[in-house]
């Protein structure tokens, strides 16, 4: 007998995004035939993705909820990866500045370490251009 109920899977960065979007997916828009899940997992931002590895990282994430929850990988109807871009777009706008956290604004950011933050801007650029240019991600 083949399963009526549809997941649709959400990759969060962490707690806070799921108290923030997962709470309101789940009760607004599960039904008998739609599931959300949830899972958490700050791919663009982790050092060990590359763009070369970036889809089989959302599949080990895919993997894990399809093992936890019993899932058929025909059960998923879609993946949303909910990122965010943390100025990743952004070209010489980063100041050096005394600041414990990094501070954004409209027109700079701000932060004790520039060469890090430009790392890590142009690391997820990478990954977020790599998820884009195959067809399958969407920038909304």
């Amino acid at each position: 007998m083949k399963r009526e109920k549809k997941v649709v899977m959400v990759i969060v960065e962490g707690p806070s995004d799921e108290n923030a979007i997962g709470g309101i997916l789940k009760e607004h828009f599960s039904s008998k035939e739609v599931q959300f899940a949830v899972v958490h997992g700050d791919i663009t931002s982790d050092f060990t993705t590359t763009k070369d590895n970036v889809l089989i990282k959302i599949g080990d994430k895919v993997e894990e909820i399809r093992n936890k929850y019993g899932y058929r990988s025909d059960d998923f109807v879609s993946i949303i990866h909910i990122t965010d871009t943390d100025g990743v777009f952004t070209k010489d706008c980063i100041r050096q500045s005394d600041v414990k956290n990094i501070q954004y604004y409209e027109d700079h950011i701000e932060t004790d370490d520039v060469s890090k933050v430009e790392k890590r801007n142009k690391h997820k650029s990478e990954i977020l251009s790599k998820l884009y240019s195959t067809g399958r991600a969407k920038f909304i």
